[in-house]
């Protein structure tokens, strides 16, 4: 008869540990922490699916959670999956030591939030290191997400011992006193602004090392967008030699082991089909403080379809940024602008990076409004710097960018980041496939739906299929006159362009 060991006996055999050979599954299961036992083997040792098992080699270990299985792996042997080997130095057919893992110690304290208590530094700091080592599965982090980002009842100092904990917990950078960064809130297509303005602010010698996200949900993050054009993933120790070269960087800060807790917690969040607001602040803040960030400048663009649609709303998220800024010391500024549609006329990761360079190397065709977004971001950290006087900011900006320092210093980028260095913003490549959509009376462009514009980029094949989206021939205010075309579809796939043909009789109406 099957026996499965309670928490107490597993506490007394702890010290006990068995050994059984690792065989290599060859199998990707996008959750690393899986380990797989022979059935005998877990009757033998009354382990049950879901135990969590520790592993100890060459001074160091993980935990594991247990799936059992009677044909992947035989008696004697135990099973990773390739995850586990593209991360660490395990080696197959290695006899490893196993034992039962003990109860995590942040329980207590994930309990005690639960019961609506309020938790001080110590315990949050408990959880998070029980996060990153893996000593907590899933369903207990989210029991302590829960109640933690509940938008009715956040309490701010939690939301900064946890953000200290996040940052304190992973990689750490310090680049000295002049280290400047710039953060959108997200939710609005295009509004690639980023690439503009880490040259621009780098012209003027300041440090700015930029790690940004690839999309979830978005046509592009700005990650996808870099990486049409040079390398963006990156170790720490390459990444100091970049800023120690240029200055800057635009790297994925999912290459490095920043914040790791906090990669956790989002895809968890994700599960839970959640994005609460403090939630991001946290994620923001955290991964700041642990590149070294002195002046910040935070995006909240407010737009229907956005992430944030109301002024109520992103006042208190200002208040909580501006918060946590004061704690750490990071001189910030938060920018609220209303959009009617997407900033920029590109949509999608080659798209997005064409504006990209048409704004730096100043072509007639470039978006004035993305220019100009980008400017007045880099004018508020240039003075927020004091590098500039006050009120002389957008004016410094926008000389570097005429005069073509900026650009110098894309270019400088660009190279130091294995990209083509000769590139013209014409030389991006995008989708052979396109439908152009035509204005059947004269008119206006008032506003443009948003959400219709990131579901159709979605069939279309982004940000997987980097030259596929959409172009704004026609962007908010311009005029336009029956028969021109006001948007285009592209896609690197023909069938996924018919798809985004097809749906657009179902979409709600994309321009007013």
């Amino acid at each position: 008869m099957k026996y499965a060991l309670k928490q107490n006996e597993l506490d007394q055999i702890n010290e006990h540990h068995f050994f059984l050979k690792l065989k290599k599954i060859n199998i990707k299961t996008g959750n690393a922490f899986i380990i797989l036992i022979n059935q005998n083997d877990a009757d033998r040792l009354g382990i049950m699916p879901g135990d969590e098992l520790r592993l100890d080699w060459n001074d160091k270990s993980m935990e594991l959670y247990t799936d059992i299985s009677s044909d992947l792996v035989s008696e004697g042997h135990f099973g990773l999956f390739l995850d586990i080997f593209e991360k660490y130095d395990v080696k197959e057919g290695e006899l490893m030591r196993l034992s039962f893992a003990k109860r995590a110690p942040s329980l207590k304290a994930i309990y005690k939030k639960l019961k609506g208590g309020v938790l001080n530094f110590n315990e949050i700091y408990q959880i998070i290191h029980d996060i990153v080592e893996h000593k907590l599965n899933e369903l207990e982090i989210a029991f302590f997400i829960a109640p933690s980002f509940n938008e009715k009842n956040i309490d701010l100092n939690e939301m900064y011992y946890m953000t200290k904990s996040i940052s304190m917990l992973g990689d750490t950078f310090d680049f000295g006193e002049l280290v400047a960064d710039k953060h959108s809130t997200g939710g609005l297509p295009g509004n690639r602004v980023t690439p503009i303005i880490v040259p621009i602010i780098s012209s003027f010698n300041i440090c700015i090392p930029k790690t940004s996200s690839r999309s979830i949900t978005s046509p592009a993050g700005t990650a996808d967008t870099v990486e049409s054009i040079m390398k963006v993933d990156f170790s720490s120790s390459q990444i100091k030699d970049l800023i120690k070269e240029n200055n800057a960087c635009m790297v994925w800060g999912g290459a490095l082991k920043l914040a790791p807790a906090d990669d956790i917690i989002i895809n968890i969040t994700r599960s839970l089909g959640i994005e609460p607001y403090s939630k991001m602040i946290i994620s923001v803040m955290a991964k700041k403080v642990a590149m070294g960030i002195k002046y910040l400048v935070i995006d909240i663009p407010l737009a229907k379809g956005a992430k944030i649609s109301d002024i109520k709303t992103a006042k208190k998220i200002e208040k909580m940024f501006l918060f946590l800024a004061k704690k750490f010391n990071i001189k910030t500024k938060v920018v609220i602008s209303k959009s009617f549609g997407p900033i920029g006329k590109g949509i999608g990761p080659n798209l997005e990076m064409r504006d990209v360079m048409r704004v730096l190397q100043q072509k007639e065709n470039r978006p004035l409004d993305l220019e100009n977004k980008a400017v007045k971001l880099s004018g508020c950290l240039l003075e927020m710097t004091g590098v500039v006087k006050k009120g002389e900011g957008e004016k410094m900006a926008k000389t570097n960018l005429k005069n073509g320092l900026a650009f110098k210093k894309m270019v400088d980028i660009i190279r130091a980041q294995n990209g083509d260095e000769n590139l013209d913003s014409e030389d991006i490549k995008i989708g052979e496939y396109f439908y152009e959509i035509k204005a059947n009376k004269n008119g206006i462009v008032k506003s443009i739906n948003n959400a219709s514009i990131v579901e159709l980029c979605s069939l279309l094949g982004t940000p997987k299929l980097k030259g596929s989206g959409i172009y704004l021939n026609k962007n908010v205010g311009e005029k336009y006159m029956k028969g021109d075309v006001v948007f285009t579809l592209y896609s690197e796939s023909e069938q996924r362009l018919n798809l985004a043909k097809d749906a657009l009789e179902k979409l709600k109406e994309i321009y007013i």
